[in-house]
This record gives C-alpha cells, structure tokens and sequence, in this order.
C-alpha cells in the first residue's frame, strides 16, 4: 500500500480544518456542484440561467471565505500560526477545488496532501453567455446612438451655417430693399412734382 506524503502546512490546516468544521466542508461541496449546475445552465442559454449564476456564485464564495477562515483559525488553535504566503496557498487551494471534484473531494475527506491551483475558475469569472450577448448588444445600442448623435450634431452644424448665410442675406436684401424703397420714394415725389408743374403750364 502506498504511503500517504506528509501534507504541507497549507494543506494540513485544510485538513484540519475538514476534520474540526465539517459542516463548512459540506457546504463548500454543496455550492461548487449548485455552481457548476448554474453554469451548464447558462451554456445550455437557460432564461434564467443569470440569476441562478449569480446566486450560486455568491453561495460559493461564501463557503469559501468560511472554510478558508476555519482552516486559519484551526492552526491558530493548534500553535501554528500561519504566515502570509501560507495563507495565500490556503486560499488558492481551496479556490481551486470549486472547479476540481477531486480536489474538492480530498478536502471532504480530510485527505489534502498539497496546494492546488485556481487557475480554472477563469471560466467562472465569465458572465453567462446570455449576459454576455445582452452586454454586447447594449454596447451596439451605445455605439449606434453615439453615431447618431454625431451625425445630428453634424447636420445641425450645417444647418446653423446655412441659417447663419441666409439671415445675412436676408439683412442685406433688406438693407438694399430699404435704399431702393427712399429712392423710389424720392422719384414718386419728382414725378408727382413734374405733373403739377405741367398741369400748371398747360393751363397758361
């Protein structure tokens, strides 16, 4: 039969902590499958796969910071406090074991014998593929209207240049209007002046 590893201190304090909380274990085991079910869900393109997601999300996080503390305090309890870079391979392992049944089932049974990786949780990290097209689509909807409101402003630049030109011309045409209207005044009185003095004359 093959001897157990002696575990490292981080694994230790995850197993003691198996042993002294198992309620947090089991919890931890509960969340990480609900987990993985909400994730399926949202792959499947489930309708309310992204309220599941976020729930479950948040039920695994909390088990998580539970067991993490256990696992701290329990080698507090036992004289061994753990020093930062312990703490951190605490975390990240038991991190890890929401996306590693094996992982997580070693931790079930109290059987870690070294630290493990959260570089799978990357999927988990992702928003629901549903999420994501909604994002994505309201990100098209913002860039769309942002062109819109370009092309407005745009076309009321414009629109402001002709207004501009045209109120210029108007001002002018009224300004010539207004001459030509004195000038033809000044003629109407030279006319009007002209037929008296004939009538006069032809009355002579």
């Amino acid at each position: 039969m093959k001897a157990l590893r002696r575990p490292t201190l981080a694994a230790w304090l995850i197993n003691r902590a198996a042993l002294t909380s198992p309620g947090l274990t089991k919890e931890l085991d509960e969340a990480s499958r609900e987990l993985e079910s909400a994730q399926a869900r949202a792959l499947e393109g489930a309708e309310d796969a992204a309220a599941q997601w976020r729930a479950a999300a948040e039920r695994e996080r909390s088990a998580t910071a539970a067991l993490i503390e256990a696992a701290v305090e329990a080698g507090r309890e036992a004289g061994h406090s753990a020093s930062p870079g312990t703490v951190e391979a605490v975390d990240e392992t038991v991190r890890a074991a929401a996306t590693d049944s094996e992982l997580r089932d070693r931790i079930l049974r109290g059987r870690v014998e070294r630290e493990g990786s959260a570089a799978t949780l990357g999927t988990l990290a992702s928003a629901p593929p549903r999420k994501r097209q909604r994002q994505s689509a309201k990100r098209r909807d913002r860039a769309q209207a942002r062109r819109e409101v370009e092309r407005l402003e745009e076309e009321l630049a414009k629109a402001t240049a002709r207004e501009e030109q045209h109120s210029a011309a108007v001002e002018r045409t009224a300004a010539t209007l207004g001459r030509e209207r004195k000038i033809l005044a000044d003629a109407k009185r030279d006319t009007t002046a002209i037929g008296r003095r004939l009538k006069a004359a032809r009355k002579t």
